[in-house]
Formats: structure tokens, sequence, C-alpha cells
């Protein structure tokens, strides 16, 4: 429609409605009258109503004029706000989905926070998380795949924002059965067989390179995508789990499994939440990102 209608017509059509009269239309706009009927004229054409019907020297819409006009007000007003800079903005508004990227890890962490108040406050809003691989992570934001990645720090471009969340420290976590309990030494650690959590594709990861700094490896005898799953298996069996602190003590009263300090020094690994460019200035992208950091304060994370 917007390529077949001028839209100054329809301020015309506001101003005629407004003032009840052609010549006080005119002058309120600083146009002719000439141009005003013109302008009603198109529209009548546009619309086959007659839209006014004179009544003395008055003129009265025509039902289906009155059945528009508030639209077109309302239309009229909020470009003219954004215009002036002005943008009225309220989450609650309009149905949005906003795509979040997170591993099970951060999930289990941020959504028994966040969710119940989002169907409290904000049931509009839907929220869909997946697993996002660091080769990932930029073209998924970049083509609006996911709005908003939270993960650990890595490489990224220019177009990709970014801001410090939090820093996860690890721990063992084993059976009460398993033997390493018996000397849990960085020695009994690298002959130990292990189960690692690992997304596909994913490469970077801090305790082998803390291992490899004292010429140890380790033997992984499992690797799968989720902390959950991993977790119920060393729970049975003698493999060891090396995972981040936080998520391991959900685990404590639930699991009968044990955990330990790590017999060797990892560094904290620092997590972000990433974000495109693009989205610097979209105002639901910037309410979550408030609501996540919100989670974060209230977390002590």
């Amino acid at each position: 429609m917007h390529g077949k209608i001028d839209f100054n017509l329809f301020v015309v059509l506001r101003a005629v409605y407004e003032h009840g009269s052609i010549t006080r239309a005119a002058n309120a706009l600083h146009i002719t009258q000439p141009a005003v009927s013109h302008a009603l004229s198109r529209l009548r054409e546009k619309f086959d109503d007659p839209l006014f019907t004179r009544h003395g020297r008055q003129v009265i819409p025509t039902p289906f004029c009155q059945g528009i006009i508030t639209s077109v007000v309302t239309s009229i007003e909020t470009l003219e706000n954004t215009l002036k800079g002005k943008v009225d903005f309220d989450i609650g508004d309009k149905p949005r989905t906003v795509n979040l990227g997170m591993r099970d890890i951060l999930e289990s962490i941020f959504f028994p926070t966040l969710i119940p108040e989002l169907v409290q406050n904000t049931p509009n809003i839907t929220v869909i998380s997946r697993q996002v691989t660091w080769p990932e992570l930029a073209p998924a934001l970049s083509n609006k795949e996911i709005d908003i990645v939270i993960d650990a720090l890595v490489p990224t471009s220019s177009e990709i924002r970014s801001q410090f969340i939090c820093e996860e420290t690890f721990v063992v976590v084993c059976a009460p059965t398993n033997s390493y309990l018996d000397n849990p030494s960085i020695e009994n650690y690298s002959v130990a067989q292990h189960a690692l959590v690992s997304l596909k594709d994913s490469k970077l990861d801090t305790v082998d390179l803390a291992l490899a700094q004292h010429n140890l490896h380790r033997k992984i005898s499992l690797q799968c995508e989720h902390y959950f799953a991993a977790v119920n298996v060393v729970s049975q069996c003698d493999l060891l789990l090396t995972m981040p602190a936080r998520f391991a003590q959900q685990f404590n009263n639930k699991r009968n499994i044990e955990t330990l300090p790590l017999p060797f020094e990892v560094p904290p690994l620092p997590v972000h939440m990433y974000w495109h460019k693009n989205a610097d200035e979209d105002l639901v992208n910037i309410w979550m990102r408030e609501k996540l950091l919100e989670v974060v304060n209230k977390l002590g994370l």
C-alpha cells in the first residue's frame, strides 16, 4: 500500500476530522483549501467512500471514516514521535521470541530464576534456548538465529559485542567408591579414566591445557554434551568428571557423588555475554541483557 499512496494524505484526513471543516484544516496545515479537497478526493477514490458529508459549514465523518480514524491518528502520532526521537517502549506490549545460546549448565543456573519472573510479568515473551558451539557463535548472532549467547570467553570479530558475566572454577566429581579418593594426586588424576563434557567442534579446554603444563594428559573414556548425563554416569562407575564448581553444587544432594578440588591449578574460566552490534539499540535485546545481569546479581555469580 505504501508504494501506491502518499502518507501525507492521512495527515490531511486527521486535520479535517479534528477541525470538522476543510477551511479550518487548511489553515491548520498551512496549505490551500483546494489542496485539502484534492487530498480527500484521492483518499475517497482509494477507499471508495466519501469519508465526510457536508452539513452546513461543517463536514461529518462517515461510518467508514469513524472506523479507521483511530488507527490513522495512532499511526501518525507514532511516526511523529519516532521523528522526535521519542520511543514509548512497553515490553509487555507485543509477543516476542528471544533466542538464547546457552549450555545445559547455564540453563540450570539462569532459568530457575529468570523464567518464573518472565512467566509472571511478561507472558508475551517466549524464550528459546539451544547450545551453540564456539565456531557457530559469531555466525548465529550475525544471522539473527540467536539474540544473546552466554559462554566462555572466546575470540570474536569486531561485530560481536561482549560483556563479562562471571568466572567459573573447576572441581572433580566421582562416585564414593572411586579409587581416586584414596589418593587424589595429580598423577592418579592423569592415569584415571575420565568423562568429558564438550560440544561438537569445541576445542578449547582449560583443564587439559593446565594439565599439559605438567607434561601429563588424561584418558577420555566418555565424551558427551550434557553434564546431567555425565554426572549420572560417573555416579555409577569408576570415571572422573571435571566440571564447574557452581554446577556441581546442584548435584551434591541429588546424586551419590563426591566433590573434590582439582589436584593442580586451573585458571578460572571467564564467562561472557555476547550479542551482535546491530542489537545494540534493540530494545528487547537490551531488556533481556539487563534481565540476565539481574540474575547474575541475584545469584551472586
